[in-house]
């Protein structure tokens, strides 16, 4: 017993379950090995994916934690909130073309080649950009591959001090090698949206018939293996992207990608896989439109129930439930129930959208407070020894408070807090955890706010700044910091971790338990779908909020955004998670009411009938 309760924590085990029904399910091996024939395959399998999704992630986060600082910076010099929208771009584009990857992979390749070709893309779209990174140390090379107009910001000279503005404001809203950027952005995008979509199901795939506690634990190690590549990205690739030059920090997460598609080929002998159910989408709109056909007939079986005392404990059919059999459709009651439950899922995902738009400040907005607080150790208004050769802490370090914080209480939470409250009968559902994530993001923000409230003052207060000039190859760009440590930012980074270990296991868990079958990886690229939708709507807001007419991001501020207002940014996106928050948390129990209701029913109605037959037994 204290055997199995062991093995029941670890994702990578095999129970033997019986082979027959697994391949009555249609899950086989490339090379046609049953489920259950060897622990060590398995094991393989797990183990492959698992560091597969780990240096993906390093990948990932490599190119993506110092983006904005990457453009804002020389030799690009793109002003703050078009750094950060390429940012929000290319996040929500990452998102949004998931479902496409899913689709490609229900209906027509399956998820092993699916992944593979995935790889391929997201290596050419990393090879451009590793030569954009290359032309930042190249004068040459750059005039060459970019051309010579750099008409972007003019970045202030280091001396100690400074007034509030910058130097010189800019000539324009010129995006300096644009065209290259956002080609490898989004070349970057659909290969890692692609993969994001069918990693995680096909890891699910190796364990499906484990067990729910097997499959919560397998999609906690997933979360794992996920933050520990964010985390060597963010300590290690950040530091060599702001300290040495960003060519070679480009390099480093190009090679792990290398290494993550390496990894993930070799094992492809362990893997368990399916084939391609054909076109989800043509069957789904097709019992759509043959339940509209039967919209009369659906009105009036429920008039006839409702004048009919017998029909009154039954429940009327849908509009979707007219497509079944039974109610003269032509569709297998499965089918049906499975474009059903897309309903209830597509909701759910729809309601996370605030969680995701305050999730994706990390690598934007968080990173430019950070850049405009002191990073350099030596460096304070009254001395400022501001040499480029001095070691400056990467304000996207603070990104790892929000890993280390998944990293700790993701299993202290699997391990100890879950099943601890399920011996007390505690019902922790996933919706439960979602709406508490999102009280922990709304706490972020507000956080955010209060810091950059802070930060304000002190340089209105001071009239004056710290310039920290950071390096890239030949050239380096001056940030006007208050002197106020960038530690400040931890508690803003560790409450999103914290709802991350709530809100995005649960969804990313969500969306692999409620969804079909024959749509797993259209209902995963969904729940990535709308996060990128939320990625897009933070991008629209930050927009809006740089117009004149409300002046939170003011163009003249170039690389300088103490002449804005971030605070009430941070404070509308808090207000934002906050409705949200109400919205979903109101639904969520509404429908857990009703399910508990319908159970109940079912129940009284089942016992009734045992009685009933227990009579006239008698």
């Amino acid at each position: 017993m204290a055997e199995d309760s062991l093995e029941e924590k670890r994702p990578l085990i095999n129970r033997r379950r019986a082979s027959s029904s697994s391949e009555a399910r249609g899950l086989s091996s490339p090379q046609g090995h049953t489920y259950g024939l060897s622990k060590w395959r398995r094991r393989g399998a797990c183990a492959s994916i698992l560091l597969a999704v780990m240096f993906e992630r390093l990948t990932f986060y490599g190119f993506s934690a110092n983006l904005v600082m990457f453009l804002n910076e020389s030799p690009f010099l793109w002003i703050s909130y078009d750094a950060a929208n390429a940012a929000l771009i290319f996040t929500g584009l990452t998102y949004v073309s998931s479902v496409f990857g899913g689709l490609l992979a229900d209906t027509l390749l399956g998820r092993f080649k699916t992944i593979v070709v995935s790889f391929i893309l997201y290596g050419l779209g990393s090879v451009l950009l590793v030569l954009i990174g290359y032309s930042s140390t190249s004068k040459s090379f750059r005039h060459s591959f970019c051309g010579n107009d750099t008409s972007g910001w003019v970045p202030a000279p280091a001396s100690n001090n400074s007034s509030v503005g910058p130097t010189e404001p800019p000539k324009s809203s010129f995006m300096y090698c644009g065209w290259a950027v956002y080609v490898s952005l989004v070349v970057i995008a659909l290969g890692s949206g692609s993969l994001r979509s069918n990693l995680s199901p096909f890891g699910g795939d190796q364990v499906r018939y484990e067990g729910p506690k097997i499959i919560r634990t397998f999609f906690n190690w997933f979360y794992w293996a996920i933050n520990v590549g964010s985390l060597i990205a963010l300590l290690g690739v950040t530091a060599l992207q702001q300290n040495v030059d960003f060519f070679k920090g480009l390099l480093v997460p190009a090679a792990s990608l290398c290494v993550a598609a390496g990894v993930f080929v070799i094992g492809r002998t362990w893997y368990l896989s399916k084939k391609p159910m054909g076109s989800v989408l043509t069957n789904t709109s097709k019992i759509i439109i043959e339940a509209f056909k039967q919209r009369k007939a659906r009105k009036m079986m429920v008039q006839r129930q409702d004048s009919t005392e017998l029909f009154h404990s039954q429940r009327p059919p849908s509009f979707l439930d007219m497509a079944k059999v039974r109610y003269g459709g032509s569709f297998h009651e499965s089918m049906v129930d499975d474009v059903k439950s897309l309903k209830k899922i597509i909701l759910v995902f729809l309601g996370l959208t605030p969680y995701w738009v305050v999730y994706f400040q990390m690598q934007t907005t968080f990173l430019l407070q950070g850049l405009h607080l002191r990073f350099k150790i030596n460096c304070t208004v009254e001395s400022c020894n501001d040499t480029t050769d001095d070691f400056q802490i990467p304000p996207a370090w603070l990104s790892a408070f929000d890993v280390v914080a998944v990293l700790l209480f993701l299993p202290l939470f699997d391990g100890v807090l879950y099943p601890k409250l399920d011996r007390h009968g505690i019902n922790f559902t996933l919706l439960r955890r979602m709406i508490a994530g999102m009280v922990f993001s709304m706490l972020a923000m507000i956080a955010a706010g209060v810091l950059e409230d802070y930060r304000l003052a002190w340089i209105r207060s001071h009239n004056e700044t710290i310039n920290q000039s950071i390096r890239s190859g030949d050239t380096w760009t001056v940030y006007h910091a208050a002197d106020i440590w960038v530690f400040w930012q931890i508690p803003q980074y560790s409450l999103i971790g914290i709802s991350e270990v709530f809100a995005s296991v649960a969804g990313l868990e969500f969306a692999y338990s409620m969804a079909p079958r024959s749509m797993q990886g259209l209902i995963m690229g969904i729940f990535y779908f709308s996060s990128g939708i939320a990625a897009l709507v933070g991008s629209a807001i930050l927009k809006v909020t740089s117009l004149p007419a409300i002046n939170w991001f003011e163009k003249k501020d170039a690389g300088n955004i103490n002449n804005g207002h971030l605070d009430r940014y941070f404070y509308l996106l808090a207000a934002f998670q906050l409705v949200g928050l109400i919205i979903f948390a109101a639904v969520a129990l509404y429908h857990e009411r009703q399910e508990a209701k319908q159970r109940a029913g079912s129940t009284a109605i089942n016992k009734n009938h045992h009685e009933d037959r227990a009579v006239s037994q008698t």
